[in-house]
């Protein structure tokens, strides 16, 4: 999970006494509360299992959050990486600043 988030929000299902284990989420994040919470499941549960079943679709628009306010998503995801992780791979110092500038250009040649 340091190297990027592979969990799907929409898709994750979530045992009540692990929610309450880790007092659910972070109300102080504004874009990265999920990927906050998987860290704190993975530190109290272990491992993050992974479902083989269809439970949901993530649909992605402009108007997202992630989408709409990408360097502010970014800034708060590397502040959370070092957070859990103790450090910020290089990964995202090299190649997620040329995939925020990409996707907004993206977004905006689609409108």
């Amino acid at each position: 999970m340091a190297v990027r988030c592979i969990v799907s929000q929409p898709a994750t299902l979530i045992r009540r006494c692990s929610w309450e284990g880790v007092n659910g989420l972070d109300e102080n994040l504004h874009m990265v509360m999920d990927y906050d919470l998987w860290w704190r499941l993975y530190a109290f549960d272990g491992p993050l299992c992974y479902v083989d079943k269809f439970i949901a679709v993530n649909r992605e628009h402009e108007l997202t959050k992630t989408s709409s306010q990408r360097r502010r998503h970014y800034r708060e995801a590397i502040t959370t990486v070092k957070k859990h992780y103790g450090r910020v791979p290089l990964k995202w110092w090299l190649v997620q600043p040329y995939a925020v500038w990409y996707k907004g250009l993206l977004n905006a040649v689609e409108r």
